[in-house]
């Protein structure tokens, strides 16, 4: 069975972020379902997401959790960067399999695992400077 990555979602959206300010980063946890036959008997193999690793690419420690986080305001995975440049966030995501025979409403384990890996495309990440301005509407 090949397994469809995980999409990787990334806040903002725009390819850009800023210096100190936290990058949101989500998945769906959605099972990969297929139905077959095995010698004319029904067949349903899924697999099922059971852990995410985030690497920000930034040298920093990639976040392993169980957690595929979600977007703002409920997010649950979030990186702040420290120093201007570009990275590409990388999502790995381990499945476990699981199957079950003629439409037995019981999911069986398989033994063993598979990995399926997901990137962003290139993030900006900038750094905002404060300036004091003249007010221009007199206030």
């Amino acid at each position: 069975m090949q397994i469809e990555p995980s999409r990787l979602s990334v806040q903002p959206p725009d390819g850009w972020t800023l210096v100190n300010v936290d990058t949101i980063a989500y998945t769906e946890a959605e099972h990969r379902t297929v139905s077959t036959e095995l010698f004319g008997i029904p067949v349903d193999i899924r697999a099922v997401p059971s852990s995410y690793s985030w690497d920000f690419g930034d040298q920093s420690a990639p976040l392993r959790t169980s957690d595929p986080g979600a977007p703002y305001p409920a997010h649950s995975i979030s990186h702040a960067y420290t120093k201007a440049g570009s990275a590409t966030i990388s999502l790995t995501t381990t499945w476990h399999g699981q199957f079950r025979v003629a439409g037995d409403p019981t999911w069986r384990d398989v033994p063993g695992e598979a990995t399926t890996a997901s990137s962003s495309g290139s993030l900006d990440i900038l750094e905002a400077r404060a300036r004091l301005v003249e007010d221009l509407y007199g206030g």
